[in-house]
């Protein structure tokens, strides 16, 4: 946290950046900017149809499905579902509805949350 230990940022003014294609947008919010052990919140949006290839974290998170649906691997999440993930395990690929997909993910730390294609080899940090 910066300055009186808290943040307030309205919708008008979240910083939306294109994810791995034009169809998927995000927005990062870091608990305390002066520590990447922090945990890291990520908003995404999908749209309809996208697919993100199989991948893991090396953060352990927690994602709940804000809107829509979206499939990770044969598994189908709607509104309201949640997804807890240990860091390091692989999933995929996760394929978008019809209708698109809105997230929240948190990730436990900042720290470890950078997506790394299945079977990448870790680089030292």
């Amino acid at each position: 946290m910066t300055g009186r230990g808290h943040r307030d940022i309205f919708a008008d003014d979240i910083e939306w950046g294109e994810g791995s294609s034009p169809g998927i947008q995000y927005a990062r919010f870091l608990m305390d900017e002066q520590d990447p052990k922090s945990p890291l919140f990520i908003l995404s949006t999908f749209k309809p149809g996208e697919v993100v290839d199989p991948h893991t974290h090396d953060a352990n998170y927690f994602e709940y499905v804000i809107d829509g649906e979206q499939s990770v691997g044969k598994t189908t999440f709607r509104a309201g579902d949640i997804r807890i993930v240990k860091g390091g395990t692989g999933y995929g690929p996760i394929t978008i509805g019809p209708e698109g997909c809105k997230v929240l993910i948190v990730f436990q730390q900042a720290t470890g949350a950078m997506m790394r294609p299945m079977g990448a080899a870790r680089t030292a940090a």
